[in-house]
């Protein structure tokens, strides 16, 4: 090989080398190009914060949908099991998923073998395919309500939706629903860990469940609770919600994790539950009195001035009290 290089002219030594160094140069773009999802920086500043001994949460930003989070909102967390990964609503997007993996990788080389999403909403599962691309064996589980309701065309709106916010940073990710059903009143063995499983009525969303975590004494909450983050209702009840949140708090366990915000103790779902019962119950005694929502608006809202600094109170609010009021005047022919 030696003397065969030695034979070439200056010329042909340099256009080999050239050669060689383009080759080495695109093997490592192209490394680059498939580790680009990994390497985002935005995503750097999200580390998985240690709740018990094997339970990990990612405590998403508050805002909603937009260019600057590339769609990451939620909480995604993983349960850390003798032999496998368990993960509870994965994220928005591809870049989200990958996000996830990545602090899974840097806690432990076991595969991800279930899936769980906590409600149809897509910041919370549309990550799932790539989660499924990386471990193709793994289960995802959701309530029944949830798969038809996605698969009827929800999931298709919330993945333009997430491009559409993004600015076509979403663009690339891909639906994949859910294949498990699991429902109120059902216990799930997943990965050598029980969880029981807790809804009631419709809810946040009417496709909702609350994953409880039995041996952690942990609660996956989904967008039930948000911690100092006010949650759209648009698909929800109010009157079912908050029995939701009373579940959660018979409960009594140790750690709960919100669908949006900081991860806490019972004390968190017991601020949600004031926030939705205070404003419902405002609500109802305003409409008894002829009261429109316009009117009712700035007396509610003095009632609840310790949720004012609570993101999206701006936003959401005055759509609660018209909301409520819809469901309170429907009420009274039920």
């Amino acid at each position: 090989m030696m003397r065969r290089l030695g034979q070439l002219n200056k010329d042909q030594l340099v256009t080999i080398t050239f050669e060689l160094i383009m080759k080495i140069i695109f093997f490592f773009v192209s490394l680059f190009v498939s580790q680009s999802i990994i390497a985002e920086p935005f995503f750097e500043q999200f580390k998985a914060q240690k709740i018990t001994n094997n339970v990990y949460v990612i405590h998403g930003p508050k805002e909603f949908p937009n260019v600057k989070n590339r769609g990451f909102m939620n909480n995604p967390a993983f349960i850390v099991a003798d032999k496998s990964v368990v993960v509870i609503d994965p994220g928005s997007t591809y870049e989200t998923g990958e996000m996830v993996l990545r602090e899974i990788k840097k806690i432990t080389d076991k595969p991800v073998s279930h899936i769980f999403n906590t409600h149809v909403h897509g910041d919370h599962w549309l990550a799932n395919d790539i989660v499924i691309q990386h471990f193709p064996g793994a289960k995802i589980i959701a309530d029944p309500r949830m798969i038809k309701k996605a698969k009827a065309g929800e999931g298709k709106n919330w993945l333009d939706y997430m491009i559409r916010l993004t600015g076509g940073i979403a663009e690339g990710t891909k639906i994949t629903y859910p294949t498990l059903t699991a429902s109120n009143g059902e216990q799930v063995k997943a990965a050598g860990l029980t969880f029981n499983i807790h809804s009631v009525g419709i809810g946040h969303s009417g496709t909702d469940i609350m994953i409880e975590y039995v041996e952690g004494s942990t609660l996956f909450t989904g967008d039930n609770v948000g911690h100092e983050r006010i949650l759209r209702m648009d698909d929800g009840s109010f009157r079912d919600l908050i029995k939701t949140l009373d579940k959660a708090i018979s409960l009594n366990l140790t750690h709960y994790v919100p669908g949006h915000g900081m991860t806490g103790d019972v004390k968190i779902v017991h601020l949600q539950r004031e926030y939705f019962a205070t404003l419902y119950k405002q609500v109802s005694i305003y409409t008894d009195e002829g009261l429109e929502d316009f009117e009712m608006k700035p007396k509610i809202m003095r009632q609840l001035l310790k949720f004012t600094d609570w993101f999206g109170f701006d936003d959401q609010f005055g759509k609660h009290v018209s909301l409520a009021k819809l469901e309170f005047e429907k009420a009274e022919f039920e």
